[in-house]
């Protein structure tokens, strides 16, 4: 297997005609359908179907094009390491990181990564577990930080953890439960939740049956954190998130915490990479800015951060 045509065929199946795949890869159609025919003949099986909506991957390609990806993320790594050890800088970090670091940690971590490694460049998405462990199992993330139950991280990840967060229900200022004193008077309020495996939402569900209160009516299942605080913000939506919010002044412009006598459950927060993975140097000093951020920000009533 040679690197074009890894190259190939993450194109082909990423863009799903030759035509776009061969403009991605910088190529010529004639060249790029020569490396294919070239990978399918080492490997002595089809990897690309033409049809009518283009080219699509057979089995045999889909079973290559995640391994492909890894491959490729792997050598652009080493490529970035050699870069870093001859003493010039560059290359990409990528990595996906909840709206509950982002808010309160990222700005500082972002701000001392940069004072170190002006020039490389860094990716930040939105991180929820659920669509994270898929970046990091194909290489397109190099880590996450995400709301995390250890117990359930799979052997083909390693757990750093970083924080405790406590939860609040919030509401938009002058919501009818604005002065709710027991989550039995929430009975049915309409929610705005993410309850996706590990989310804030999902925890809040459990908690409630826990305590024999009626499961949260979810009408608006949310994975976006701004679309979830103009929700609730600007309606009669419940919702739920970390306490420490409440630091923003923007967000305590618009949404209160009900005052419910209940303790509400705290959620782990923490990094989460490929236990196989070998991470370039500027990776492994993200990391470390976002745990300095965490241990150094001042406390927010209960949010803590992990030992070290």
């Amino acid at each position: 297997m040679k690197h074009n045509q890894l190259r190939a065929l993450v194109a082909i199946a990423e863009h799903g005609s030759l035509r776009a795949a061969a403009r991605t890869v910088c190529l010529s159609q004639p060249a790029l359908t020569k490396a294919i025919r070239e990978l399918e003949q080492d490997l002595g099986v089809p990897l690309v179907a033409r049809n009518a909506r283009g080219a699509q991957l057979t089995q045999f390609g889909q079973a290559i094009y995640a391994r492909a990806k890894l491959i490729l993320a792997e050598m652009q790594h080493a490529r970035e390491d050699v870069i870093q050890l001859s003493g010039f800088e560059g290359g990409t970090v990528s990595c996906a990181v909840t709206p509950l670091v982002s808010l309160k940690y990222l700005p500082r971590a972002i701000h001392t990564f940069r004072l170190r490694m002006p020039k490389t460049r860094l990716s930040v998405q939105e991180g929820f577990l659920s669509s994270a462990l898929a970046g990091l199992r194909d290489g397109t993330l190099d880590f996450a930080i995400a709301i995390v139950d250890d117990s359930k991280i799979t052997g083909e990840f390693q757990f750093r953890p970083l924080l405790e967060a406590e939860l609040i229900i919030s509401a938009r200022k002058g919501h009818p439960l604005a002065k709710a004193q027991s989550i039995a008077e929430l009975e049915g309020a309409e929610w705005v939740l993410n309850t996706t495996p590990e989310s804030i939402g999902r925890v809040l569900q459990d908690y409630f049956v826990s305590v024999g209160a009626a499961a949260p009516r979810v009408v608006v299942e949310c994975s976006s954190f701004s679309a979830s605080f103009s929700l609730s913000s600007n309606s009669n939506y419940l919702s739920c998130c970390p306490k420490s919010f409440l630091e923003s002044e923007w967000f305590r412009q618009h949404v209160i915490a009900l005052p419910v006598r209940e303790p509400l459950p705290r959620v782990s927060v923490g990094i989460i990479s490929r236990r196989d993975a070998l991470n370039t140097a500027a990776c492994d000093y993200l990391i470390d800015c976002f745990a300095d951020a965490v241990a150094s920000a001042p406390a927010f009533d209960h949010d803590t951060a992990a030992p070290a």
